[in-house]
């Protein structure tokens, strides 16, 4: 039997937009997008002096995107048979641990609570529960094929909140990270869809 990532459809930008306002999940659904999408909560207004609600939103949902993917990531070393993939998903974990700190000292600054906004919501982009139990039930290239697919998904829709962001936000500091964010993202997705794309080794 065929065992497949229950995939999410991703949004354009007046959809990522949307999102990052707090405004329900359904603005400018992709073809093929589901008719009937999950809402988000609206966005905390932060304390922190500077920090609009479109920041105040990014923050929210960077980090449980990043702590999410992360538990994914987490089983590559043991179920793929891909060295390539091996090494790209390490440099990726990196990656997501280096933004949470500074996604975590964001939402400090900022006064936000530190609980999962988002916590069971479907959204595009997010590793959730059932993508994680169809992820454990794969091996070899079979979960070669679905990591690098849910990869992919979580990076172009991380790229995507990164430019609402940084297009949009108020705070000086949160916008200058989230062009940092989007520029790795865009290599990752180099890295993701080229075969010659694989991380350089840290020395």
């Amino acid at each position: 039997m065929t065992v497949n990532v229950p995939r999410r459809s991703g949004t354009g930008p007046a959809g990522v937009a949307a999102l990052l306002a707090g405004l329900l999940f359904v603005a400018v659904p992709a073809a093929g997008a589901c008719a009937s999408a999950p809402s988000a909560p609206p966005a905390p207004t932060p304390a922190g002096a500077g920090f609009g609600r479109t920041d105040a939103a990014w923050i929210q949902l960077m980090i449980p995107m990043n702590e999410q993917v992360l538990e994914a990531l987490a089983l590559v070393p043991r179920q793929s048979s891909d060295a390539r993939l091996r090494a790209l998903a390490g440099r990726i974990a990196e990656n997501r641990r280096a933004e949470l700190e500074e996604l975590r000292r964001l939402r400090g600054r900022a006064g936000l609570p530190t609980a999962n906004e988002h916590e069971g919501h479907d959204l595009p982009g997010m590793v959730v529960a059932a993508d994680l139990v169809a992820l454990r039930s794969l091996r070899a290239a079979r979960f070669d094929r679905a990591i690098a697919e849910t990869l992919r998904e979580h990076v172009e829709q991380g790229a995507r909140l990164a430019d609402a962001e940084r297009t949009g936000g108020t705070d000086p500091e949160t916008r200058r990270i989230a062009a940092r964010v989007q520029q790795a993202r865009a290599t990752e997705i180099a890295w993701l869809t080229s075969p010659a794309g694989t991380p350089p080794s840290r020395g």
